[in-house]
């Protein structure tokens, strides 16, 4: 069992390692509280890439975490940005030297913290549960073969289980030690994430590992050949992890947490990520994690995507925007296809309505280059180009232009997008600037524009996060 064991876990750590950084003690630290928060309008959090917390589906995050975290970020009024990170120990670490404000993850209970650290309150309660092999006998209801489990927690003297590293599995399991006297043997992996001990165990590399009480069911659909019946301990709440020098921050969330976790909102989301008679059922969750991909396009959007020197997930998170990835969609403008192009454009590009989806990606890309190639003559920095390019993609390139003409009128940056072109773009809706005689594309509404390319580039960050590139 060891040697197999070597051959599982030396791979894996070169591929699972995802949140190594050099570490640094930041000198701000006890400054970075709740004001500090608000005046920079940014939560920063650390949780897990996995299929509870935070995951693709169908080209969109999603997670328990991510959308309790979104609702956070609508109360605060602040914009929360992910920091994923599969290493409990590593998270502390992230917290305790300034990189994030919160550790929010499903595997995190009250024992996960260290003293230099404050707890939520509690989000739910949930038991730890062994998680075993069963038997081929008694997979095949063979009488008597239930006996091979471990029944009871004490039985697990002289047997080996397996935890992610510093997580609060290992210290209740260390805690049972020391309360029996009876040694048993706890590796704590790094880089392992609950999700990959499982499915070791039940590829039969790993003999033990422990589960959240929430997730049995479920997991029981997925894992028929693993045994869930064993409680290991009870009731244990989960909860967020701060600092404890930002005592306010602390006090201001546990306050909504409070009011929140009571509320229908709550309750429903619970249940669409913890109760398997959900649409968006565990199984299909793994699936998606497994895959690691995100769409059925990747291939074709990474070939093309070369052409424009783009990342891949930028692009893709555009053809999201634009599609859903659905091929032939056709919307009520006229748009149609993975790009939703408008006729006259694709025409120019040369493909109609029965292009294949590598055609209508190739024809995106060919648009994208060529308002690139626009914006080049006076926009240096790529990603400032890149900004005006999803803009132009949105609402054309007239009104790109319209808005530089009114920045310089105005005295912003005309090669700055956030906070100087995108706001004026809003004023094109009033009269004083769309009737200006220099204005030469007339009147639109900015704020969809505005919306279309924060939210391409938002998404491009949460696929940065769990995607490879």
């Amino acid at each position: 069992m060891k040697q197999t064991l070597y051959y599982v876990i030396i791979p894996l750590l070169f591929t699972l390692i995802s949140c190594t950084r050099q570490s640094h003690i930041s000198t701000d630290v006890a400054l970075t509280d709740y004001d500090d928060i608000i005046k920079k309008g940014k939560l920063v959090v650390a949780t897990g890439n996995n299929s509870t917390d935070y995951f693709l589906y169908k080209g969109e995050p999603m997670g328990f975490q991510f959308e309790l975290l979104q609702e956070l970020g609508n109360y605060l009024g602040v914009k929360v940005e992910v920091l994923v990170c599969n290493n409990p120990s590593e998270n502390i670490s992230l917290l305790k030297d300034g990189e994030c404000d919160v550790i929010a993850s499903s595997w995190n209970f009250t024992g996960n913290s260290d003293s230099s650290l404050v707890n939520s309150v509690s989000l739910v309660e949930s038991d730890l549960i062994l998680v075993q092999r069963k038997s081929s006998d008694l997979i095949l209801g063979v009488p008597g073969s239930e006996n091979k489990l471990i029944k009871d927690v004490k039985d697990l003297k002289g047997k080996s289980v397996y935890v992610p590293i510093k997580s609060a599995q290992a210290l209740m399991l260390r805690q049972i030690e020391d309360e029996f006297g009876d040694k048993v043997h706890v590796y704590e992996m790094p880089q392992y994430t609950q999700e990959k001990l499982i499915e070791l165990v039940a590829k039969g590399d790993l003999d033990y590992t422990v589960c959240n009480s929430v997730l049995v069911q479920s997991l029981q659909n997925i894992y028929p050949e693993l045994d869930f019946g064993t409680l290991v301990k009870k009731s244990e709440p989960m909860v967020w992890n701060f600092r404890k020098t930002s005592p306010v921050l602390a006090e201001k969330i546990n306050a909504w947490l409070a009011g929140y976790t009571k509320s229908t909102k709550f309750a429903m989301l619970t249940d669409k990520y913890f109760n398997d008679n959900s649409k968006l059922s565990l199984k299909n969750r793994y699936t998606a994690i497994n895959e690691s991909q995100i769409s059925a396009y990747d291939e074709i959007i990474k070939k093309h995507s070369a052409k424009i020197n783009w990342d891949w997930r930028l692009l893709a998170s555009l053809i999201y925007q634009e599609s859903r990835f659905k091929p032939f969609v056709r919307s009520y403008r006229g748009a149609w296809g993975l790009m939703q192009m408008m006729p006259s454009t694709l025409q120019y590009f040369g493909i109609d309505s029965t292009a294949s989806p590598e055609k209508q990606i190739l024809a995106g890309v060919r648009y994208i280059k060529f308002l690139d190639n626009e914006f080049s003559k006076q926009i240096s920095d790529p990603q400032e180009r890149i900004n005006f390019i999803l803009a132009s993609y949105n609402i054309g390139p007239g009104h790109i232009l319209d808005a530089q003409r009114i920045a310089i009128k105005l005295g912003k940056d005309p090669k700055k997008w956030f906070n100087s072109v995108d706001s004026c773009l809003l004023s094109k809706s009033d009269p004083k600037h769309y009737r200006d005689p220099d204005i030469l594309f007339g009147y639109c509404k900015g704020k969809e524009t505005n919306a279309f390319v924060q939210q391409i580039l938002t998404r491009f960050h949460h696929y940065k996060n769990v995607v490879s590139k």
